[in-house]
């Protein structure tokens, strides 16, 4: 199996991971393999380096949102101040800068995934990942961060194990779309018509 094959396998099974509480950041692991994987057979590293930005900055959401509960709940659980309800804010807050700073990256990722493998589904997902997170607040973004999720398993499972770095150069004699064609000696680029190489003399 080539590196997209395990690619495919390993971002198609994390991504339905994501949806199950008890084992998502096994999924976001599995994930962040994944677009390693993509990202050394297409050549690009900042496919892998967009996701490990995405991942560190859910993470500090996630530490940054507990500390600020934990340290609210301290203070406010004795004084029944507001403290605590402001320790709440600040960390849905905290979530919520982080969540959109993580889906930004999702995005990059995603939309040169998209263009490289030619699988359009990932452009959308990330998209998605995007205005979901932005809109989470108003609650409507829970069901586009839902799709962009059950987008990304289709997307993941939809890449074709045969895609290359490069698009293949044409051989000797080879007949492309403009109707030229090339020297077998020298490889000059021809008219298809042409008898003979206007640059070795050799005949075609």
């Amino acid at each position: 199996m080539t590196k997209l094959g395990d690619a495919k396998t390993l971002g198609g099974v994390g991504s339905i991971l994501l949806l199950i509480p008890a084992v998502n950041i096994v999924g976001y692991i599995l994930i962040l393999i994944a677009c390693k994987y993509i990202s050394d057979e297409l050549g690009d590293k900042s496919i892998f380096d967009n996701m490990l930005y995405a991942v560190i900055a859910g993470i500090v959401g996630v530490v940054a949102s507990a500390f600020i509960i934990f340290t609210g709940a301290v203070f406010g659980v004795f004084s029944f101040t507001t403290s605590s309800v402001i320790g709440v804010i600040g960390a849905l807050a905290v979530a919520w800068i982080a969540l959109i700073v993580s889906s930004i990256f999702i995005r990059r990722a995603y939309g040169t995934m998209a263009t490289k493998l030619n699988v359009g589904t990932f452009k959308t997902a990330g998209l998605l990942y995007f205005v979901g997170a932005i809109l989470i607040i108003v609650l409507v973004g829970f069901l586009l961060l839902l799709v962009a999720a059950i987008l990304q398993i289709v997307a993941f499972f939809s890449i074709n194990e045969m895609t290359q770095r490069t698009q293949p150069q044409p051989t000797a004699l080879s007949t492309t779309p403009t109707g030229t064609k090339f020297c077998p000696t020298c490889g000059t680029q021809l008219e298809v018509s042409a008898t003979f190489c206007s640059k070795c003399g050799t005949k075609q």
